[in-house]
């Protein structure tokens, strides 16, 4: 081999090489973030716009030119891991490979209240939760898609109501809750969901739940009205309230139960899961009172006569002036 040819030979592997090197070097190109980062990227994120929030590298630009993602941006929300690679981002993104965010529904007392949270949270803005659907919902941390839809996400809260009944509550459950008889519209679930969020709102006593649905459902089956306060504040639409006055309770609405004998239409917010299982499982009293304990320490006192109620609830108001709260 003449020294020509030597030359030349060493050219052809040098530059091999440096290709080799250069594509390997390509092919491990890495994001520059050091904690995990979320993308959001609206219907309609242009690829431009995608690259300016990636401040993206041009190995980057590389790969979702030649790939296609420059085409087409699928909306969602995605991760981007900690130094991960270029090629692995761009096939996550060009695909739609979707990290599901966390959802956390907490004691919504409207679905008004609601309907603005989810607007918020997800990407579609145009959720319209109806008064006759909210008790579907069931508080709890949902993981779900960003980009979910209104009629997907009431389809996947449907199915989580259907399955906390059947699986959590059970038969023997289901069967307490059509022997209760709340009411005569013949839909036991949805009674047993109106008096738990009036047993909710009522306290967060857990231990004190079952106590306070078996006062309820003594009036219910004495067709005594409710007259739970909460309620009231419901019908009013002051929830902050912290006295109930003469004027609060003469408030014209379905929902003052001062007023309606019977359970109000709906429920007043998205109870627990412990005041459900609180009203399915209601201790068996003759209480058919109780006010907060003048102690003040979120604790009522319970009683089976009127005369008792006075003293307890006259107790409380004493309390209750001594701290100037009106």
């Amino acid at each position: 081999m003449n020294r020509k040819t030597k030359i030349i030979l060493i050219i052809i592997l040098t530059l091999l090489l440096l290709a080799t090197l250069g594509l390997y070097s390509l092919l491990n190109s890495r994001t520059t973030n050091s904690e995990p980062r979320r993308l959001f990227l609206p219907e309609g994120t242009t690829y431009q716009a995608l690259c300016d929030s990636l401040d993206a590298s041009r190995s980057f630009r590389l790969f979702a030119e030649t790939l296609g993602l420059d085409e087409r941006v699928r909306p969602g929300s995605y991760v981007v891991e900690p130094h991960m690679s270029n090629l692995t981002l761009v096939r996550k993104l060009r695909n739609g490979q979707q990290d599901p965010v966390r959802l956390t529904i907490g004691k919504f007392r409207t679905p008004q209240q609601l309907n603005e949270y989810l607007n918020n949270k997800l990407m579609h803005k145009d959720f319209n939760i109806q008064l006759d659907s909210f008790h579907l919902i069931l508080p709890d941390t949902y993981e779900v898609y960003w980009t979910i839809n209104p009629e997907q996400f009431m389809q996947r809260m449907e199915d989580e109501y259907n399955r906390f009944w059947t699986t959590e509550v059970g038969p023997q459950g289901e069967l307490r809750c059509d022997l209760l008889e709340l009411s005569d519209n013949g839909n036991a679930r949805l009674e047993t969901m109106i008096l738990a969020s009036i047993v909710d709102e009522e306290t967060n006593n857990n231990a004190e739940k079952p106590l306070i649905a078996s006062v309820y459902i003594n009036r219910l089956e004495r067709g005594m009205p409710l007259q739970a306060d909460p309620t009231v504040k419901y019908a009013v639409g002051d929830f902050t309230l912290k006295r109930i006055l003469n004027k609060h309770l003469s408030v014209e609405s379905p929902f003052n139960t001062y007023l309606h004998t019977g359970l109000p239409p709906a429920p007043i917010c998205l109870p627990s899961k412990a005041s459900i299982d609180a009203v399915i499982n209601a201790k068996e009293t003759n209480y058919l009172y109780f006010c907060a304990s003048d102690k003040m320490d979120g604790t009522h006192r319970f009683a089976a006569t009127l005369a008792d109620h006075n003293r307890n609830a006259a107790a409380f108001h004493i309390a209750l002036n001594k701290r100037g709260i009106k």
